[in-house]
């Protein structure tokens, strides 16, 4: 239902995103019009920021220590249990 009111819309048809087709920004009405440079820009920033971030992955060279670390960690925890169950049946 419409009621009479003006709205300002700018549609995006192809912003350059993997996971946006199409994408429709209402305008304040209590702001001015702003510039088709500066529209554009607004809203491919906008539209960025909606975008996942990227994972992070662990560089090549430290992948080694990244394993030996997790190695590790499991083994201590194991220990840790294997304590815990001698201690608690004495």
């Amino acid at each position: 239902m419409l009621k009479g009111v003006t709205k300002r819309i700018v549609e995006i048809k192809s912003p350059s995103s993997d996971y946006f087709e199409r994408a429709v920004l209402y305008l304040r009405p209590d702001r001015p019009l702003p510039g088709e440079s500066d529209c554009s820009r607004l809203a491919e920033e906008y539209l960025g920021s909606l975008e996942p971030a990227p994972r992070k992955k662990i560089p090549r060279d430290l992948r080694p220590l990244a394993a030996v670390l997790a190695a590790s960690l499991l083994i201590s925890l194991c220990a840790l249990a294997v304590l815990l169950i001698l201690f608690t049946k004495i």
